[in-house]
């Protein structure tokens, strides 16, 4: 069981954002503030800017270009993006049209060390499930790497690689923040891999199909009801479909995304008898709804306890 668990906080300790907003209330440090002459860093969205400001440290100052409550798939760079980009000596991303518009703008950044996470060693793309969505990678790749912790390992290297090209002199200071990451990532899977062993379902009903990477790592299995874009809504037929395949598996709780409505999951669950939760995908930097202290660490560690929670594991 992680240890999280014992400080988890119920829905009631946090505002609502557009249904329920995710609870991981283990407190983490705040990133150091940037030095002066810190190197200027650009990070596509949240997920990169947290690997990016752990690795870097007060070293760096990273500019995240997706802007707060901004859907990052359908993000178009505006002029103050570009000024960001103009300046940067790193630029973090993930290719694969994830994100046209600032892949479109990194190519056009020569003067910075730029690297694609996507493409980093260890960092291998699950297809996408058959609903296809606008979400999908180009070859039809599955683009939420990040909901597993033993890639975000890999995709930290990246960031530390390209670090270390661009500020040879504190190359021995990125190294030593990449080494204190990767212990929580490896803190992380084992306390999720803990969380989800032994549990009397594997089938995880979830609102958006962003968890396959979680489901694959922890030997889960996703049935998502929309599609990979989070505003697809399914057809009755394929809603039937889902609350069929939610009853024969014997599903208890169906999951939603934080940035969603719960209704379509309450549908569901309501024709089988299940609840529903929240199971956060990490698109958002959870620090806009929840203030300091809430991250990529603690958001995944409260999604273990709530599949522990949910999928009946001892």
């Amino acid at each position: 069981m992680g240890q999280s668990r014992a400080s988890r906080l119920p829905f009631s300790c946090v505002a609502a954002v557009v249904a329920l907003v995710l609870v991981g209330c283990a407190g983490v440090a705040p990133a150091a503030a940037p030095e002066v002459g810190a190197l200027p860093v650009v990070a596509s969205f949240y997920p990169v800017q947290f690997l990016a400001e752990r690795v870097g440290g007060d070293r760096v100052s990273v500019t995240n270009l997706t802007p707060p409550g901004s859907e990052p798939h359908d993000l178009a760079l505006d002029g103050q993006s570009m000024a960001a980009l103009a300046e940067a000596k790193v630029v973090l991303y993930l290719g694969e049209s994830f994100q046209p518009d600032v892949e479109k703008a990194v190519a056009d950044a020569t003067d910075a060390v730029r690297r694609d996470l996507l493409t980093a060693p260890g960092v291998d793309v699950l297809p996408a499930p058959a609903d296809l969505g606008k979400e999908s990678l180009a070859g039809g790749g599955d683009p939420h790497v990040w909901l597993d912790p033993v890639r975000m390992k890999a995709m930290a290297s990246a960031v530390a690689d390209a670090y270390t090209e661009a500020d040879p002199a504190n190359a021995d200071a990125y190294r030593t923040n990449l080494a204190a990451l990767q212990r929580d990532l490896d803190a992380l899977d084992a306390g999720l891999r803990a969380d989800l062993t032994g549990c009397a379902q594997s089938t995880i009903v979830t609102s958006h199909a962003a968890f396959a990477y979680l489901a694959d790592r922890y030997g889960l299995r996703q049935v998502a009801i929309a599609g990979l874009s989070p505003d697809a809504e399914p057809d009755a037929q394929t809603l039937a479909e889902i609350t069929d395949t939610a009853r024969a598996a014997g599903v208890t709780t169906v999951f939603f995304e934080e940035a969603l409505p719960p209704d379509t999951a309450q549908t569901v669950a309501s024709a089988i008898g299940a609840k529903i939760d929240l199971l956060a995908a990490l698109e958002f930097d959870p620090r806009e709804a929840l203030g300091p202290g809430q991250e990529y660490l603690s958001v995944m560690a409260d999604n273990g306890d709530r599949l522990h929670a949910g999928l009946g594991c001892p």
